[in-house]
């Protein structure tokens, strides 16, 4: 265990902290140069150590330190350490003459690892061998099967328990219940009678456990992250998964075939699309929410004098600066993008067994779009305003898709600025989503008005953040 302090100091359990630390430095944004939200972005930081007398010069022979937990800790009103920013080491490597440094890194290395670890046996059928198992939640249409079995012809859509495998389909048409073998929900797999003519699609609600489907936002982060990833419940923050749940209650659909490898933090980027937010706090908690407007009760004040040094207006991110226009999302995801030819009858036809010229459309296409305008803005107020291609969402219903495509689009209407702060308050105090009272001559007149924390960058001379009012 290595103590080092910015003063000697010996806490109450007689543990000796040895001069020579400097205050670290490490970022967390979710500006991404050209929008807000999404998952947040982390520099490496840094915990720079002196090095006068040469007490740290074989520190970076004689020990390992990747992977090794960070606790930065400053003492609270009673003189007690206090732990106000946890993270992981990752080197150790030279400083300047009389340092050395530490370079930290935050949580996203845990979310950063393939979301599903369970793979076919050895012995499965050899295009499956090995391979991992797909996965679903929420209802999931017209997806592909794995198949599992010669004889008789069976299928697979999910790793554990479904909550419903509804209609099956081959070459577009349904089968009839004389044609279904078997349908296991709690292993999520169906066998059909005979060899189909061809290919095998299905709708499904997907994933089930402990009794609950989990179709929101919400549920699926959750059974992600602390159920598949394995991490800890103390990395959660029921309080942000809440509000999460209750800012987005529209169902969602996600389905990750057999052929897909993608991270747990892959999934939850396309959960929070377009208008979600996430990353670990300093203390490690995973956080995730909705990027709206300021409000509620502010941590403090800031102002001249009462922690805030200085405060300027700074560009908005290029994607809202000119607002959009207009916005689109994709919803209600077709599993498998089939073409005239991959489907059997005849559109033509008044019994279509397809089941018309609505269904073969939605089939050629991977998704339904929505979309929330507003001419007034393109064609009078910003003429420059942009009409960014449609979002890729994971939800099922057009109102859902809607109503937060609206909220993204009044927010950003709503004429958003971004103020840079250097402030004069303890290291790691303000975090992503954090809502403080500013007060300043160049802010809305000198008027206190809430702000939200886009960017915090703590440094080696203090502490600056980006404010949304």
């Amino acid at each position: 265990m290595i103590r080092t302090g910015t003063e000697n100091f010996i806490d109450a359990d007689h543990q000796e902290y040895r001069h020579g630390m400097r205050r670290p430095s490490f970022k967390r944004s979710i500006l991404t140069g050209s929008a807000v939200g999404g998952w947040a972005s982390t520099s490496l930081g840094d915990l720079e150590l002196d090095n006068l007398d040469g007490h740290w010069t074989n520190l970076m022979n004689a020990v390992a330190v990747d992977g090794r937990d960070v606790a930065v800790k400053m003492p609270n009103g009673a003189g007690v350490p206090e732990t106000v920013f946890a993270c992981t080491a990752r080197d150790i490597v030279p400083g300047d003459d009389d340092t050395v440094r530490v370079r930290l890194r935050d949580w996203d290395y845990l979310l950063d690892k393939p979301a599903q670890t369970q793979t076919f046996p050895d012995d499965a059928l050899a295009d499956i061998a090995n391979k991992r198992l797909p996965m679903a939640y929420g209802p999931c249409n017209n997806i592909t099967p794995v198949r599992i079995k010669e004889e008789p012809p069976t299928y697979r859509v999910n790793d554990g328990a479904s909550r419903a495998i509804k209609t099956i389909r081959v070459g577009g048409v349904p089968l009839q219940p004389g044609d279904v073998l078997s349908r296991d929900v709690a292993a999520s797999t169906f066998a059909l009678v005979a060899e189909p003519i061809a290919d095998v699609t299905v709708d499904i609600e997907g994933a089930v456990v402990n009794g609950v489907y989990l179709n929101t936002a919400a549920l699926i982060i959750e059974d992600i992250v602390f159920r598949r990833l394995g991490l800890p419940a103390s990395r959660k923050s029921p309080a942000h998964l809440a509000q999460l749940a209750a800012d987005l209650p529209g169902e969602m659909q996600l389905y990750v075939s057999h052929g897909e490898e993608p991270t747990g933090l892959d999934l939850i980027k396309r959960l929070l699309v377009p208008m979600g937010w996430g990353c670990f706090s300093w203390l490690g908690k995973l956080q995730v929410g909705v990027w709206k407007l300021a409000s509620g009760e502010p941590k403090c004040l800031l102002a001249p004098g009462e922690g805030l040094v200085s405060l300027r207006r700074v560009e908005l991110p290029s994607d809202i600066n000119p607002p959009p226009w207009r916005v689109r999302g994709g919803y209600d995801r077709n599993g498998t993008v089939q073409s005239a030819s991959q489907l059997r009858g005849d559109e033509a036809s008044p019994t279509d067994p397809v089941g018309g010229a609505e269904r073969r459309r939605w089939l050629a296409r991977a998704q339904d779009i929505a979309q929330v305008k507003d001419e007034v803005t393109r064609d009078l107020i910003h003429r420059g305003a942009p009409d960014p291609e449609p979002w890729d969402t994971c939800y099922v219903h057009k109102i859902d898709c809607e109503l937060v495509l609206s909220a993204y689009h009044a927010h950003w209407l709503g004429a958003r600025a971004h103020y840079h702060g250097v402030l004069d308050t303890p290291p790691f105090y303000w975090d992503i989503g954090d809502v403080a009272l500013l007060q300043h001559p160049d802010l809305n007149g000198g008027a206190p008005t809430l702000g939200r924390v886009a960017e915090v960058d703590e440094t080696p001379d203090g502490t600056e953040a980006i404010f949304e009012v």
